[in-house]
């Protein structure tokens, strides 16, 4: 038998925190492509701490609903199931551990599915430039790097004449980039798991976005949904649950 745990960051404040979670597993749940499908969390019940004490496959699959490398999928993630590395063994059981959701080559292709949500039917006159906004910490370089890397990704296909990043926490700040993109058509896409006081507070004000849509001088600014709640994240948390199905290692 093979279970698949996915791990969440969760709130005590924000009851939308762990929807996505929630949501993504039950679409797996749906495929049948793994027996037991299973919700936890760091902040809120059910605990990571104890999850694995509640399946009952022989195989594991572990991914963290983070969009990037950091201090919970690096630190605390392992330490509170007991993980030694990519795999362990645990008795009779084997548990593989998956990287951030962030980091997987399929990434670029949700972001563009949540933009193609954003944009579709819309007509639009000029240069477009497509913005990633990330958290961002000066406290640890990785958070602000998936962002980097995913608009790398999406810049070689050349669908945008321009695609940047932009931060709440460390430089370069979103608003000073949304301020001096040359670009007609500016769309704003959270690289977020859920929704949440930041997508819902801090960017729309710090912006001055009205809406969906804000029309600033010549400059017309597309907001969309965090890219962590579009359904296409399913698909990549079980593929990135796959994909360590390769690791060969146990510790």
């Amino acid at each position: 038998m093979r279970a698949l745990v996915i791990v969440g960051h969760g709130s005590h404040l924000n009851e939308d925190s762990s929807l996505p979670v929630y949501e993504h597993a039950g679409r797996i749940r749906e495929t049948g492509e793994f027996d037991e499908v299973v919700e936890c969390f760091w902040k809120e019940e059910p605990s990571m701490r104890h999850v694995l004490d509640t399946v009952e496959s022989e195989e594991v699959y572990v991914v963290p609903a983070f969009i990037s490398e950091g201090y919970f999928t690096q630190q605390v993630i392992p330490r509170e199931l007991g993980l030694t590395g990519a795999v362990s063994k645990k008795g009779e059981r084997t548990v593989r551990y998956a990287g951030p959701l962030g980091t997987f080559e399929g990434m670029p292709e949700v972001i563009l599915e949540r933009t193609d949500d954003l944009m579709g039917g819309r007509e639009v006159l000029g240069r477009k430039a497509l913005v990633l906004v990330g958290h961002g910490t000066d406290l640890n370089k990785n958070s602000g790097g998936v962002i980097y890397l995913n608009a790398g990704r999406i810049r070689e296909r050349g669908i945008y004449d321009l695609v940047e990043v932009g931060f709440l926490d460390q430089d370069p700040e979103i608003g000073r980039v949304v301020e001096g993109i040359e670009a007609e058509n500016v769309i704003l896409i959270p690289l977020f798991i859920a929704e949440g006081w930041h997508t819902r507070e801090t960017i729309p004000e710090d912006l001055g976005l009205s809406g969906e849509v804000t029309v600033r001088g010549e400059k017309t600014i597309y907001y969309g949904a965090p890219v962590g709640t579009h359904p296409s994240m399913a698909n990549l948390i079980a593929a990135r649950a796959r994909e360590t199905m390769t690791e060969q290692h146990l510790v």
